[in-house]
């Protein structure tokens, strides 16, 4: 009975991440995120309610358009997959949620963060910008987040306040100095909802993991092309930092690492 709450969130995250899906490839195109229906985007056919069930519908119909067998972009159901993990991750964060109605807020708040921000994940890989509405959304969910901590425990950590500008000015300078050469502002953007989230500490060592992340993949993908002569990745090219901020992020969360403990690792 206990697996019960979680199998009802898992099946509604399902459910959001088929929505994240349209609101990722619809922003910004001019299409409406709230009108229209559902079409295949190479035989332009209207899809049935049977072939937009999340993650089932994908699976049934072998990962193509039961129209013209065109392969559907696994997106849909990684997205689909993320969005009902991270509902049942913010339980796990949250375990008060269904006894309380602060920890409830707390649960929502957590859960519409996460879902924030795995829109930026996979839209700056596919085009590799982080819209200011969704860095702007995340930073106000980070700050109600801080703002329910302190209706919940009476008190606010000062550091936590600071931790989003701080970040936001580290990825400034690199934005300044290099005149968005070596890093856009987005990623700086993106850095405010990170630092109130988690907390000065937390957010440096999420920062400077995701800094780690992104050099080894980076050097292991330029080592592979190098290797099998079908190299793109080079030293200038264009590389969506969010994916690696987002990471970081998630490590730090979920296993509650700080910049103290990244340091007394390092000295061992």
């Amino acid at each position: 009975m206990a697996y019960i709450p979680l199998a009802i969130l898992f099946i509604f995250g399902l459910i959001i991440g088929s929505f994240l899906n349209v609101v990722i490839l619809r922003y910004g195109t001019g299409m409406s995120i709230e009108k229209g229906r559902s079409r295949c985007f190479s035989c332009g056919t209207t899809l049935s309610w049977y072939e937009l069930i999340p993650l089932v519908s994908y699976v049934i119909q072998g990962g193509a358009c039961r129209n013209c067998r065109t392969r559907i972009s696994p997106q849909y159901p990684l997205v689909e997959l993320a969005t009902g993990l991270v509902f049942v991750a913010s339980y796990f964060l949250v375990p008060e949620a269904f006894f309380d109605l602060k920890a409830s807020i707390s649960f929502i708040l957590t859960a519409a963060l996460l879902c924030l921000y795995i829109v930026i994940f996979v839209y700056d890989i596919r085009h590799k910008i982080i819209p200011d509405f969704f860095s702007y959304s995340a930073a106000l969910v980070s700050l109600l987040l801080i703002g329910n901590t302190w209706w919940m425990t009476g008190a606010i950590d000062p550091w936590r306040i600071i931790a989003g500008p701080i970040l936001f000015i580290f990825f400034w300078f690199f934005w300044f100095v290099s005149k968005g050469n070596w890093m856009g502002l987005g990623d700086g953007k993106l850095s405010l909802s990170i630092g109130w989230a988690l907390g000065l500490w937390a957010g440096i060592a999420s920062t400077l993991l995701s800094f780690w992340i992104g050099a080894l993949i980076s050097l292991f993908i330029m080592g592979f092309e190098k290797v099998s002569g079908k190299g793109k990745l080079g030293m200038k090219s264009q590389i969506p930092f969010a994916p690696y901020l987002l990471v970081g992020f998630a490590i730090v969360l979920l296993f509650h690492i700080d910049i103290q403990g990244i340091l007394a690792y390092l000295a061992l």
